[in-house]
């Protein structure tokens, strides 16, 4: 078993799940930041991929590998292509646009600060590599799996094991009866995960780490 015992944090609004898993990474690795709905705002604001129209936007990894490199982090990313994430999530062309310009100009200062950059395809086995050198993984995934539906969502990884990853996961679907204990280290199958590890083809990793 390779992994730590993170807080767990319940996003308190639909689109704030990257910023939720990040302050849960964060405050594993350090017990002073904070991790409460002003930050978790506060993430969002500098995170998010400013897609509009169809609900407010959610996190996309550059943005929240900027937000922890602004307090201290050293994130890097594992991604499965370069250029703008979750586009297809936005269904009018203009407003894509706005949201590829905005994740372009983030991507720029990642590779400005010369933050670790990877396109490549993961495994299991890579993510216990990185748990192992003390980084915190946050991943894009499907909320098919634990959720029944299909939108975009980060979830935290907290543990791996031979037979399983265990996950943070921010969002409690109250109609299935999940709880915050329910949610914390949430075990699926490598199998399992390595599925639901991917939004419409897309597949990220943040790497959150002192």
């Amino acid at each position: 078993m390779v992994g730590r015992r993170l807080p767990y944090y319940n996003q308190s609004l639909d689109f704030t799940c990257g910023p939720a898993s990040l302050m849960m990474a964060m405050r594993a690795l350090d017990r002073t930041q904070p991790i409460d709905r002003a930050h978790e705002l506060q993430l969002w604001r500098e995170a998010n991929t400013v897609f509009m129209g169809q609900g407010h936007p959610g996190s996309g990894p550059y943005g929240l590998a900027l937000a922890a490199w602004r307090r201290g982090f050293q994130p890097a990313l594992w991604l499965s292509r370069r250029g703008p994430f979750l586009l297809k999530y936005q269904k009018q062309p203009d407003r894509r646009k706005v949201s590829a310009l905005m994740q372009r100009e983030d991507e720029k200062l990642v590779k400005a600060l010369k933050l670790p950059v990877e396109i490549r395809k993961w495994t299991v086995a890579d993510l216990a590599a990185a748990m192992r050198e003390g980084a915190v993984p946050l991943v894009l995934v499907s909320t098919n799996l634990f959720h029944g539906d299909n939108g975009p969502h980060w979830v935290a990884v907290s543990g791996i094991d031979a037979a399983r990853v265990y996950v943070n996961d921010p969002w409690i679907t109250r109609k299935k009866r999940q709880t915050a204990q329910s949610q914390t280290a949430r075990p699926a199958t490598h199998a399992d995960f390595l599925k639901m590890a991917s939004y419409d083809g897309e597949r990220a990793v943040v790497l959150i780490s002192n």
